[in-house]
């Protein structure tokens, strides 16, 4: 398997996230406590610790795909996406790779929207243009536009068959099913990108592959791992959860030996 030749591009290469001051319970048990980060144009940032402390609760929260109970989240500029990829193992029925890949990139939304904005262009009104412009704006910013020929590159770069786009996702053996999640990363244009355990399942050749999308890629990127060694290769900052509290630390030249 070749080294990525789809950029891993961000249209907005300068967006911030800050998060300061996150807590969150679930169940009335605390899940995180007054953890702070921040996501900069160039941060690499790996997030460790044992399990069930809330790693990927805290990127879901930064994703906003949940509230926390306390705190604040901020993206400038607003505008700015910012995507969660996580390994997924249940497959919807009748969705195929080409649908699957679409919508945890961002562009099966985004296409709906634009095709929404679109139909009410009709009223001419103010509200309906800038509708429109909004939507256009996010579609060419996840690129949409390219997504079915960069879908095609990745494909063949993966050595799969390009009718496998078509193939609904409940068909795919195991290594097809890593591939294709090893695409989503490399297919998404996230400005901020969040990836949760992303290592899994892959072999040799899509580690490396990963590793490069990584170091390779313009934009904040933030990974939770329990991966150490392919942390030290691809990450500046770690910051370690344990018992919900966050405590962060530059990755030297000696690596793991400051963890």
């Amino acid at each position: 398997m070749a080294h990525p030749r789809t950029s891993s591009h961000s249209s907005n290469a300068l967006a911030v996230l800050a998060a300061s001051q996150l807590s969150h319970d679930r169940g009335g048990r605390p899940v995180l406590d007054n953890i702070s980060l921040t996501i900069g144009p160039q941060s690499r940032i790996g997030v460790i610790g044992p399990n069930g402390v809330g790693k990927s609760t805290l990127l879901q929260l930064l994703a906003g795909l949940e509230r926390p109970d306390s705190g604040t989240i901020t993206v400038d500029p607003p505008g700015a996406t910012v995507g969660y990829l996580a390994q997924e193992h249940e497959r919807r029925s009748g969705e195929t790779v080409r649908d699957a890949l679409a919508r945890r990139t961002g562009v099966l939304d985004t296409e709906h929207e634009l095709m929404a904005a679109a139909s009410d262009l009709a009223s001419n009104s103010a509200s309906a243009n800038d509708r429109y412009e909004r939507a256009l704006a996010r579609y060419e910013s996840l690129g949409a536009d390219t997504f079915d020929a960069r879908l095609a590159t990745v494909l063949s770069e993966f050595e799969l068959r390009p009718e496998l786009a078509d193939s609904e996702t409940a068909t795919l053996s195991g290594g097809q099913e890593a591939k294709v999640a090893l695409a989503a990363i490399e297919l998404s244009r996230f400005d901020i990108v969040l990836l949760d355990e992303p290592t899994n399942d892959l072999d040799f050749d899509g580690l490396a592959r990963l590793e490069a999308w990584v170091t390779q890629r313009s934009g904040g990127t933030v990974i939770v791992s329990h991966d150490r060694e392919f942390l030290e290769r691809t990450v500046e900052t770690v910051v370690e959860i344990d018992e919900h509290r966050s405590e962060e630390r530059r990755v030297g030249k000696e690596g793991r030996s400051r963890w």
